[in-house]
């Protein structure tokens, strides 16, 4: 197993190249190899592990974590939060290094409450509330299958009992004027009868983003 916590404490005192040949030496791999890998993620992370941890900014502290869950090529990695403190740059370049261990064979269990990540780089998806797990599925079928997002431009004012109108609207918005938008979860001949008698300027019919799903999950009592 390989473990990234969401907050890295380590030795002040020790180097980060010091403090991944000691967490090295706990696996049975040869320490070249783990010189090298470390190495190797290092100058992909852009870390100098020649500097000590107390000089380190959190986003640096945090790569010497990802390094450490990776030193051993463990079979399931755990990462808790992991691109808090990373820039862009660095978020795709982990990414791509998590891609890679995945392709190797190791299975990922990822949490974060960054969802345009998780949609990005997840095959599955739990959605957890109140610690439970209200729905597992594939991003695909998150996002593609079970609702639309639906954007009106109304050429007057949408009537006041419009979100409550019908039980497949959730996550209604409305700019006060003539926009709404909101997630559909009934079929499409349902939202066509619906929309039948109103008087659209435009309408936009969508796959949500999966921040979308998961904020239904969240309002929906």
């Amino acid at each position: 197993v390989g473990y990234l916590p969401s907050e890295i404490f380590y030795y002040d005192n020790l180097t980060a190249k010091e403090l991944l040949i000691y967490s090295a030496s706990f696996y049975k791999i040869n320490k070249k190899v783990a010189e090298a890998k470390i190495k190797s993620l290092a100058d992909r992370l852009q870390l100098d592990i020649g500097k000590k941890i107390d000089s380190l900014s959190f986003g640096n502290k945090k790569k010497v974590g990802v390094i450490q869950a990776l030193i051993h090529s463990p079979d399931l990695i755990i990462l808790d939060e992991p691109t808090s403190g990373l820039d862009p740059l660095m978020q795709q370049q982990f990414y791509d290094i998590l891609l890679e261990e995945n392709d190797r064979g190791a299975s990922i269990l990822l949490s974060s409450h960054n969802l345009p990540e998780i949609q990005k780089i997840s095959h599955r998806v739990a959605i957890i509330k109140e610690g439970k797990i209200v729905r597992i599925d594939t991003v695909d079928k998150l996002i593609g299958n079970n609702y639309k997002k639906v954007s009106l431009e109304l050429n007057k004012s949408v009537e006041k009992n419009f979100a409550n109108s019908s039980k497949f609207i959730t996550n209604f918005i409305s700019n006060g004027k003539n926009d709404v938008s909101f997630l559909w979860s009934g079929t499409a001949n349902d939202l066509a009868k619906m929309l039948a008698g109103m008087q659209l300027k435009n309408l936009s019919i969508e796959d949500p983003d999966l921040e979308e799903v998961f904020l239904h999950y969240y309002t929906e009592r």
